[in-house]
């Protein structure tokens, strides 16, 4: 990060306090100093940003990019939300790779942010009704890992099919809860190709899936769906009405 050296007294007094600060708020500085005006604060905050000390997130908050150790933190500082997606199975151990993409699921607000000074990006997604099955995992809110699961079979493209049957079959899954939160969506096609993958998972790799996952999902059958919007050749699935354009060989690639 560049700086230029010259500060001002009144800001060298600040920075003393939060120079091994990770993430930095208006209400931090006040607690501090509570004789300093918060037009004050704002000032020498910004001015300590220009100056390439700290970095903006959003109004009346800062971060610094050397130290910053809690992106998920500071990702919910800027909006109200939960981790989910690849971001909460690397939470629970469930993908190997470093994913420096932060998914924050909303209620309705959708945004991509870099975290400049970082390798970070938030993408913020908002599920509507969906917007539930998450809890309090140290400092931060997360998915819990059927709702994780869920989601991931709801929006596939973040994630790819590869990984998300890995970590199904990793997974310790109570089926009630996953299947609790189909019962919350009309959406059809995610029963389909949810039903579809885990019935291949169950033949495949002998994953121990109880009945009534799929006597719920079956039902909910009804027109033709493709696992992608990529074209390209299909196979067709006439029980689960499902146009497989993966392929079994992509689908469960780290099994084979």
């Amino acid at each position: 990060m560049n700086k230029k050296n010259y500060i001002s007294r009144g800001e060298a007094e600040i920075w003393q306090y939060i120079s091994n600060k990770e993430i930095i708020g208006n209400k931090l500085i006040k607690d501090i100093f509570p004789e300093i005006t918060e037009s004050r604060i704002n000032k020498a905050l910004s001015s300590l940003c220009r100056k390439g000390y700290l970095r903006r997130a959003r109004r009346s908050l800062y971060y610094n990019p050397l130290l910053l150790k809690s992106p998920y933190n500071l990702a919910l500082m800027l909006h109200e939300g939960y981790i989910g997606l690849s971001s909460a199975l690397r939470e629970y151990n469930l993908i190997e790779y470093e994913d420096f993409t932060i998914f924050v699921i909303t209620k309705t607000f959708r945004k991509n942010i870099q975290l400049k000074g970082t390798k970070y990006e938030v993408i913020f997604l908002p599920l509507g009704k969906l917007f539930t099955g998450f809890e309090k995992k140290g400092n931060f809110y997360i998915s819990s890992i059927e709702k994780t699961i869920f989601d991931c079979f709801l929006k596939p493209r973040y994630i790819g099919y590869t990984n998300l049957t890995k970590a199904v079959y990793d997974a310790k899954i109570d089926w009630d809860k996953f299947i609790g939160f189909f019962r919350l969506t009309g959406n059809s096609s995610i029963c389909q190709r949810t039903g579809y993958m885990l019935e291949m998972m169950k033949k495949e790799t002998k994953l121990k899936i109880p009945s009534f996952v799929f006597e719920y999902l079956l039902q909910k059958v009804k027109n033709p769906v493709r696992l992608t919007s990529v074209k390209g050749k299909t196979r067709f699935n006439k029980k689960w009405k499902v146009q497989d354009n993966v392929g079994k060989e992509n689908i469960l690639s780290w099994w084979q």
